[in-house]
């Protein structure tokens, strides 16, 4: 056991996937409420009211575990109160739609599933100097992956994007009742006895988990990032301690991209995963 451990998120971290993850999340819960009698909850004439709802539950839960994500967002549909709660119980529903929260949960579930990996296996990449620097990393520190992704995807996963798992002390993902969320995969590294742990990830919500934990963070926003890294930690571990915030224009891209999907699913003309993937590539490019 070295002194010292870095651990990883996933989604976003090591693998160019975040905004298109956002997209995928508003979509399938909506799809979700609209193919069950959650559908009462939906303004088909108004889709916009719905989507904004969501977007506010999916921006304060962006890199939580899926199942918190959607009852923070089913939360903000229904009550207008974006956060995450243990559902059904939670979300206050009469008794025939409580019932019926487990039709939801595994809808979305699917649709995810599916429109992350027609993202993976066409969009997704591994970042180049994510694959050069971990290597390096780990001669001198444990390294672990804390992921909020469920265990078996992840494995998946990190096979798929070119990662050595020998490299890594621990694999760590959600389970798929909910729980294992990162702090307390953070606090199960840390309670290891090691000298210092950063957690390395993209989101604020990585940083919150981080802070739970009592370790340090250093945030991913660009594939450069994995060498300045490299460079830090030679001094000792960096700490961020700031949060930062969404802007409009990021939330301007959540929207656009999302009400196209909607669109055509509220016409009778659902997309497939491939081309909902397609069209959120599409929609990037007409944006920049």
């Amino acid at each position: 056991m070295k002194d010292g451990a870095i651990a990883f998120d996933f989604d976003g971290t090591l693998v160019h996937s975040g905004s298109d993850k956002g997209v995928h999340i508003i979509y399938s819960v909506y799809a979700a409420c609209a193919a069950t009698g959650f559908r009462r909850f939906l303004h088909p004439h108004d889709p916009g009211r719905d989507l904004e709802c969501l977007l506010r539950g999916l921006l304060q839960y962006a890199g939580a575990p899926r199942f918190q994500q959607l009852a923070a967002l089913l939360n903000s549909l229904i009550h207008d109160r974006p956060m995450a709660v243990e559902a059904p119980e939670g979300l206050d529903l009469d008794s025939d739609l409580a019932a019926e929260y487990e039709s939801v949960r595994r809808t979305y579930d699917a649709t995810y599933s599916a429109l992350n990996d027609a993202a993976a296996c066409k969009y997704w990449k591994a970042y180049p100097p994510a694959l050069e620097t971990l290597p390096r990393l780990a001669a001198d520190f444990d390294l672990y992956i804390a992921s909020g992704v469920p265990q078996d995807v992840l494995e998946g996963d990190l096979a798929r994007h070119g990662y050595d798992r020998r490299l890594f002390q621990g694999i760590w993902g959600a389970d798929r009742q909910g729980g294992a969320d990162k702090a307390e995969l953070l606090g199960r590294i840390k309670a290891r006895g090691y000298r210092d742990v950063l957690f390395v990830g993209d989101a604020n919500r990585d940083l919150e988990y981080a802070q739970t934990a009592r370790v340090k963070f250093f945030r991913i926003r660009v594939p450069e990032d994995f060498r300045r890294l490299a460079v830090l930690v030679r001094h000792g571990f960096p700490n961020q301690t700031e949060p930062w915030f969404w802007t409009e224009a990021d939330r301007e891209f959540f929207r656009s991209k999302t009400r196209r999907l909607v669109e055509a699913l509220l016409a009778g003309r659902p997309l497939s995963p491939t081309e909902i993937t397609d069209t959120v590539h599409e929609e990037r490019h007409m944006l920049r």
